[in-house]
């Protein structure tokens, strides 16, 4: 049965879409930031967001109210991401006004020998196999974290420990586990320190769901086990793990990230079981931030590169058909060559392909790119040493900065929206 906001939401948007005007829109300008004057400060907001934001900017406007007790973010991208510094500013900013559901998705990278944030911390006793989504050609199926990991190791074992972060725990009460389940998978023990009967994942049960094991505890958590059950069997078994979901009983933003070094689109698109596992995470919003590695080397395609946009938004919002697509542009970068780096032409080209998509599909874009400068802008942030040596990728504090002027964007329109609803 529709609830009453199912009913009238498309009524309001059809009204608010005729008064929308785009000249009322409004921009903050940071102080913080004025000895960045290379940033268009006065161009950062939510572009298309009057037509295509107007439904998750209602349903924070109902958390708000306190009408609902949850929206749900996922942030799908490439090392920009992985990391979590513009992704985790985001997360923090979101949560402190609106409240906080929890850490949300996260991956035990370090299993995979790879970067991880540091809001988390994992560490295992075993060496498994692994594989990140850009590796399309190796075996291993990729799930909702663009990674996997497995081993036949019955005495394998992962520690997870939560961090919290200024102003917000991120202790647990419900944690969701990503895994292959089947008759040859080993049975999962969930511990803590005192002991190993805090719950038991027996994966040929899919009485729920094909991927998820779920457990709620008695109380917060802060550090828990995976621990594979022995058996008779042990020989012909395995542990595949594809991603964790940590939440608490608060209402609040659940924002979660999804990064993997090296990522374009397509390879999000070869991730045979991604989209199917995203839709668990019920998204209202979805960000996407790639397009860095696509213009990255020489040969450039912007046709294909269009077609690989279009075909993940499609496809992620099939599966995902109530969630609002916003997509990033890729920031400004160099390249590197013979005679030293250079600027890169191809990213101001992605840049545009990108915009060009979101305009021809009425998509909502944050271009990332012009607000940090434009074309060349890469050179001014290293020189203010907000940017790796690459001029590639950011240092914490340029990534800050991205993640103010990302909430600086989303929290204008929103307000903008919710002037409009008086």
């Amino acid at each position: 049965m529709k609830n009453k906001f199912s009913i009238l939401l498309p009524l309001f948007l059809s009204c608010a879409l005729m008064k929308w005007d785009k000249s009322t829109a409004q921009t903050v300008d940071s102080s913080a930031y004025k000895q960045y004057t290379f940033i268009k400060k006065e161009i950062n907001r939510i572009e298309n967001d009057s037509t295509s934001m107007l439904s998750f900017y209602e349903k924070l406007y109902l958390l708000e109210q306190k009408k609902i007790a949850r929206v749900n973010i996922a942030h799908i991208g490439d090392s920009h991401i992985q990391a979590d510094h513009l992704s985790g500013a985001m997360r923090q900013k979101l949560q402190l006004r609106f409240g906080n559901a929890g850490r949300g998705l996260v991956f035990p990278y370090r299993s995979a020998k790879s970067n991880e944030p540091t809001s988390y911390k994992t560490t295992t006793n075993v060496l498994w196999n692994y594989k990140r989504n850009v590796f399309y050609d190796k075996p291993l199926p990729i799930g909702i974290s663009g990674f996997t990991i497995e081993t036949n190791d019955s005495l394998a074992e992962i520690n997870l420990m939560v961090k919290d972060q200024p102003k917000l725990g991120y202790s647990f009460t419900k944690f969701t586990l990503f895994h292959e389940k089947g008759l040859n998978n080993f049975d999962i023990s969930i511990c803590d320190e005192s002991n190993c009967e805090r719950g038991l994942f027996k994966p040929n049960d899919k009485a729920t769901n094909q991927f998820v094991s779920e457990l709620k505890f008695d109380k917060p958590m802060r550090q828990i086990y995976l621990r594979n059950k022995r058996s008779d069997t042990i020989s012909s078994k395995a542990t595949r793990i594809y991603g964790m979901l940590l939440e608490n009983d608060s209402s609040g933003i659940l924002y979660n990230m999804i990064g993997v070094n090296g990522a374009e689109y397509r390879h999000y698109l070869m991730s045979k079981y991604f989209t199917q596992q995203l839709s668990y995470l019920n998204s209202d919003l979805l960000i996407i931030s790639l397009g860095t590695n696509e213009a990255f080397s020489r040969g450039f395609d912007k046709d294909s590169f269009y077609r690989s946009i279009d075909s993940l938004v499609t496809t992620v919002k099939s599966s995902n058909p109530n969630a609002v697509i916003l997509i990033t542009t890729p920031p400004d970068s160099y390249r590197k060559t013979r005679n030293g780096r250079v600027k890169n032409p191809d990213m101001k080209m992605a840049r545009e392909t990108v915009v060009d998509y979101c305009l021809k599909h009425n998509v909502a874009y944050w271009d990332l790119y012009e607000v940090m400068g434009g074309f060349g802008s890469m050179g001014k942030w290293y020189a203010m040493k907000l940017t790796a040596k690459d001029r590639v990728h950011f240092t914490g504090k340029g990534y800050q900065i991205q993640g103010d002027l990302f909430y600086t964007a989303l929290m204008s329109g929103y307000e903008k929206y919710k002037k409009f609803k008086k």
